[in-house]
């Protein structure tokens, strides 16, 4: 990112449980058409392999891994102890998340934490980097990393949601990943409010793979919503067809939308490159890679 090329990274869901070949599988399938995997922290609220474990076993492939941790399953003990074990493995990217709320996941009785939030990781993250922990302690090593957060360009109100990307950044955020773009404008509009921040920004791209996909993430995953224009295109692909091939058109319907996405998205001022959220359909991304020219990625 800091070289100025147009960077695309993936996401790769760790498995719910300890097999992890299929995980190992993917991250060979995806390496030669992406920069970085993320791996993400118990996305939902259902208990997955740890997002440690799958970093670690991206490097294991050659590759490089974005950590994600979420912050409200962590205190602020277990967040520095996890930071300090995560770069004694290899870690050096780091992307810090709220975490999903209340409600979701598999075990309703599972207790948020929420002892710290992603400005406060970000700033005991700096410290730790500059030699101290909280306690002003001398570290026995000094972990150096990558430091990305998250910021949402869709969210309500739109100038506290501005301010917070601010304070994250203050708070030693390098780059910023996001929600799934779908608007194009709102995006761009996000943008210019924040374009005199020094930070590389991954815009975030989920390919639609079914109408109930579509309507699933707009009604039940915070932050997104699908266009009605863009629900319809996915029928209109599908009209008229056999059950047999009904679903195979609307997902090269959903590539051919997201490849627009990436295509507009690459011409924007502030735009660094595109983070793919396939969403247990990672088979796509190559053929969604080089719809858009970015395959050979540069060595």
């Amino acid at each position: 990112m800091q070289s100025g090329r147009f960077v695309v990274t993936a996401e790769i869901g760790a498995p719910r449980g300890s097999d992890h070949q299929s995980f190992v599988e993917k991250t060979r399938m995806l390496k030669d058409y992406c920069d970085a995997i993320n791996i993400p922290d118990n996305a939902r609220r259902i208990p997955r392999m740890s997002s440690i474990a799958g970093a670690r076993l991206v490097l294991d492939t050659g590759f490089e891994p974005v950590l994600q941790i979420a912050l409200k399953d962590r205190n602020r003990v277990a967040f520095m102890s996890d930071m300090y074990g995560a770069y004694a493995l290899g870690v050096r990217n780091v992307l810090f998340v709220t975490g999903d709320p209340p409600g979701l996941g598999s075990d309703h009785q599972a207790i948020m934490v929420s002892d710290i939030d992603s400005v406060q990781a970000l700033q005991l993250t700096a410290r730790m980097m500059s030699g101290k922990d909280h306690t002003d302690e001398e570290l026995e090593g000094v972990p150096e990393f990558y430091l990305g957060a998250t910021f949402d360009p869709f969210a309500e109100p739109f100038n506290e949601h501005v301010q917070r990307t601010r304070l994250k950044h203050e708070s030693g955020a390098q780059f910023f990943q996001t929600q799934a773009i779908y608007d194009i404008e709102r995006f761009a509009e996000f943008l210019d409010a924040i374009a005199d921040l020094d930070i590389h920004v991954l815009a975030g791209i989920i390919p639609v793979r079914s109408l109930e996909m579509a309507e699933f993430m707009t009604e039940h995953v915070s932050g997104i919503s699908v266009p009605d224009a863009i629900i319809q295109r996915l029928k209109d692909s599908a009209e008229g067809l056999d059950d047999e091939v009904r679903e195979e058109a609307i997902q090269q319907e959903g590539l051919l939308i997201a490849a627009e996405a990436i295509n507009s998205l690459r011409s924007m001022d502030g735009v660094d490159g595109v983070h793919i959220m396939a969403v247990g359909w990672e088979s796509c991304v190559p053929e969604l890679v080089k719809s858009v020219g970015l395959y050979p990625r540069p060595s």
